[in-house]
């Protein structure tokens, strides 16, 4: 799987995975993030690259970093999607859905 991981500078001046995005099977970028912090900002960057067609290599155009931010190179992870995207998922701290008991 193909990722790139956006990473922030902390407060200790330390860089942390921050949010990343992937290249589906289709070619198609999506970005991953905590939607706390990135809230309907980054859904609209999704669209945004979902209408353009984006490429992963041309993400760092279309989600513009500066200081604080910054995004590394393209990695390709060996595994399951599921997998790599749960791990990268706590590594970001992106909100897991919880599942609902089932009341019967």
């Amino acid at each position: 799987m193909k990722i790139r991981r956006l990473e922030e500078l902390n407060e200790q001046q330390q860089w942390k995975d921050h949010g990343y995005a992937f290249e589906r099977e289709d070619g198609q970028c999506l970005f991953r993030f905590n939607t706390l912090v990135w809230g309907r900002i980054g859904a609209e960057y999704n669209a945004k690259l979902k209408k353009a067609g984006a490429k992963l290599a041309d993400v760092h155009t279309m989600i513009p970093t500066g200081k604080q931010l910054r995004w590394l190179e393209i990695e390709e992870i060996k595994g399951e999607p599921a997998e790599i995207k749960a791990t990268l998922d706590e590594a970001c701290q992106i909100p897991r859905l919880q599942p609902k008991p089932v009341v019967v």
